[in-house]
Formats: structure tokens, sequence, C-alpha cells
């Protein structure tokens, strides 16, 4: 029976339509969510991007993000999943006239192929539906330069995120909350570091956790 409730659910590759996506964050209650959300990643983002840098992003969906980190940096690697939020990202940057932008497939916690010599990652959203977060966070780090940065999202285990699991249940998607005890020991056990962290949310409880953190030269998992 838990094998059939398994195969239920879509694959993190499946399903994704870029409109309803975008059409979703134009509510009242996607927007509010997104605005606060952006406010942290940007300033956390903000604090460690250099404009040499090279940065890859991992999950790019729409390029809610890639669009204005592009502009801000010397090239982004976008990678998702998706064929088609790779295709409709492809659409945005032509029709945005963005350059320095490489899209390429890819799918955590093992598929990110021989991605090397980054100065920063970027991963939102992604992952929300990743059960192995362990084995994910050191895929994230490994392609880090030394004392690379890394920037990334984790459904948090609150109220907001019981809601938000819940609700993904309708869309056929499981999400994997956590509490910061939780990421704090992954983060560090994948050779990072973390800089600083916050929560995002409609509520002081959060949805998302933030977190901003640097490869630790030496440590085990690092690159």
């Amino acid at each position: 029976m838990r094998g059939v409730f398994r195969e239920w659910f879509l694959s993190n590759d499946a399903g994704w339509d870029p409109r309803s996506y975008e059409r979703y964050f134009g509510t009242p209650l996607g927007a509010a969510f997104r605005d606060r959300e952006e406010r942290v990643i940007f300033e956390f983002v903000g604090n460690l991007m250099r404009p040499r840098h090279s940065v890859l992003e991992v999950g790019c969906g729409t390029g809610n993000y890639t669009v204005p980190l592009a502009r801000r940096c010397a090239e982004i690697t976008a990678v998702d999943s998706s064929p088609e939020m790779r295709g409709y990202l492809r659409e945005r940057l032509i029709r945005e006239r963005v350059t320095g932008v490489e899209i390429r497939p890819g799918r955590l916690p093992d598929d990110l192929g021989a991605l090397r010599g980054f100065d920063g990652v970027l991963s939102v959203g992604v992952l929300n539906y990743v059960e192995d977060l362990a084995a994910s966070l050191r895929s994230l780090a490994a392609p880090l330069k030394p004392g690379g940065w890394i920037v990334f999202t984790v459904p948090l285990r609150s109220v907001e995120g019981g809601i938000y699991a819940a609700a993904e249940l309708a869309n056929r998607r499981r999400i994997y909350p956590r509490t910061f005890k939780e990421v704090s020991a992954l983060t560090g056990r994948a050779g990072l570091k973390i800089l600083e962290s916050a929560a995002a949310g409609l509520t002081r409880s959060g949805l998302t956790l933030v977190v901003a953190a640097v490869e630790r030269a030496g440590a085990p998992g690092a690159s």
C-alpha cells in the first residue's frame, strides 16, 4: 500500500506548468509570500555576490531569480529538471534580452553532472521536494570554489509549513518540512558554514528557512 501511495506522487521533473506557476504568484497570497521571500534572498545574495562571480542556480524555474541576478554577475548556469520550465526561461531570456545565462537539465541530489568552479550557488524551492536533504546539500556544495557561497531555502516544520505541505497534496507533490536544528546539522556535514538564516512567510513562524552559507575549507564534503 505504501508503494502505491508513493507512486501516486508526481516525479519532481514532471507536471510543471510555468504559466500556472506564475499565475499563482500573481495572486494576492502568492505575491505576498514571494515578496517576503525575495527580500531575504536578495539581501543574503547581495551580501555575498560580486559582479565578477559565476553563479550556479539549481531549480531556476521561470527565472524569477535568474533574470535579475544575470544582470548583476558575470555569468549564470541555470539548471532545472523540468523541460517546460527550461523552455519558458529560454523564451523569457530572449524576450527580456538577458545574456550570460546557460540553461541545462539537472536534478538533485545526484544529477548535476561535472559542474564545478562556481563562486556561488542559489537554490530556491528545490529542496522542498527532496527527501534526502543531506545528499542534496552535498551535491549543491560540490560545484563551489574554495570559500564559495550558497543560498538555499528549505520548508520549515511550522504552522505555515504544515499548511503548505497539506496544500501540495492536491498537486500530487510531497513536501519535506525541516527544523532549523536539522538543517543546521546537515549543512555542517555538507562542508558548509552557516553565515545567516531567516524565516520567510506570512507569519512569524515562517513557511521557508532561507540559509546563507560558505564552503568550509578542509571540511568533509568540501570541494
